[in-house]
């Protein structure tokens, strides 16, 4: 795949919000083209069929994701702060395109190599969850049993939670979600 020009990648992501419930973004090249008014012979430029179309879209929701992340990481404070503002780049990533984090997971399936998917997701999103996570329990600021295993709760969390909140209400609020989620997480079930 080809690197877009700006103006096409927002012509297609705001198809996305067009395609099909359910899809995966697994539609044809020519129903792409039909709603985001690119022609079709641009895509095939850029793309060599719908397969790189399905790896434009999740490789895109990774990349924003990262980037927000990348910028929560760094930001001042102690580990608590900075978790929280991951936590809070992830949801946000979500609400911004709302259909990419709905369909993830069947574009996850449709995609050709789910392996790299994969990779890019534990190295771009997960990496730094895990870091931070191992900062506060070396620390002392954190309890956390097994840095794996938490940071894997704590994405499920917040992108199980940001598609309820899509599916009920037809959108995802950052603030509602994360307002939501983030003392449970933090402060867990048992009562202190």
């Amino acid at each position: 795949m080809k690197r877009l020009p700006q103006d096409i990648q927002k012509k297609l992501l705001d198809a996305s919000q067009k395609l099909p419930e359910g899809s995966g973004f697994d539609v044809s090249v020519d129903d792409v083209a039909r709603l985001s008014g690119v022609p079709r012979a641009t895509l095939y430029y850029y793309f060599s069929g719908k397969e790189d179309v399905v790896q434009f879209y999740l490789n895109d929701l990774i990349d924003r994701t990262q980037v927000a992340i990348e910028k929560a990481a760094a930001t001042e404070g102690d580990t608590e702060e900075r978790l929280t503002q991951i936590m809070k780049a992830v949801v946000g990533a979500f609400a911004e395109y709302p259909r990419m984090c709905l369909e993830m997971a069947s574009a996850f399936k449709a995609s050709p190599d789910q392996a790299e998917f994969m990779t890019n997701i534990d190295q771009t999103v997960m990496d730094p969850l895990r870091s931070t996570l191992e900062e506060g329990v070396e620390s002392g600021e954190l309890v956390v049993g097994d840095v794996e295993t938490g940071a894997l709760a704590i994405m499920g969390s917040l992108h199980q939670v940001s598609i309820m909140r899509l599916l009920f209400t037809g959108r995802i609020d950052a603030d509602e979600v994360t307002g939501l989620v983030i003392p449970q997480l933090m402060n867990g079930l048992l009562p202190r």
